[in-house]
């Protein structure tokens, strides 16, 4: 009796192990283990990057800012009083011919090299935005200043309105 349990035993483990694919293939070696991991990384990184491309397309994304009613006449950073750091200020003019109730915007600044500056917000690359709640009446120019406590602005790139709540109700938004 025994011995049939033994064979079946045997037979049941040639059926398991036989099973497994009896590849004779070798197993792969250190180094092949080590490139197929380093290139999972590279395209980990590649994903990363294609994200963060994808991102600072959406935040340049301006289509339709010529239908928001707001005319943007100056964008700049400004020295704060007793502190190295600026502030942006905005100059912008209503020409939607309906009175704005709030309105949001968004920026991009450089620093003196190019690159992008501190703009206010964390890892905004750049970018940064603000929001003025006080109105502005049909054809009526004003401006504002955000602190934005930038360390290296020296040139805002461009400035352009996000959204506008009007005072009839309606609202104007971008399209990102």
């Amino acid at each position: 009796m025994k011995q049939i349990q033994l064979i079946a035993l045997g037979l049941i483990g040639l059926i398991v192990f036989g099973s497994c694919g009896g590849s004779n293939k070798p197993l792969k070696t250190k180094e092949e283990i080590a490139q197929e991991y380093l290139d999972s990384l590279d395209l980990e990184i590649e994903a990363a990057e294609r994200f963060e491309e994808y991102k600072t397309n959406l935040n340049w994304d301006t289509v339709g800012i010529e239908n928001s009613g707001l005319i943007i006449t100056n964008a700049r950073f400004v020295k704060k009083e007793y502190s190295s750091y600026k502030d942006i200020q905005l100059k912008y003019k209503n020409v939607s011919g309906k009175k704005i109730k709030a309105i949001k915007f968004k920026w991009y600044g450089v620093d003196a090299f190019g690159e992008p500056a501190d703009c206010g917000g964390i890892n905004q690359n750049g970018f940064g935005g603000g929001f003025d709640d006080n109105g502005l009446g049909i054809g009526r120019q004003t401006s504002g200043n955000w602190s934005v406590l930038s360390g290296n602005g020296d040139k805002i790139v461009k400035a352009w309105p996000n959204e506008i709540a009007f005072e009839d109700g309606t609202k104007w938004k971008s399209t990102n």
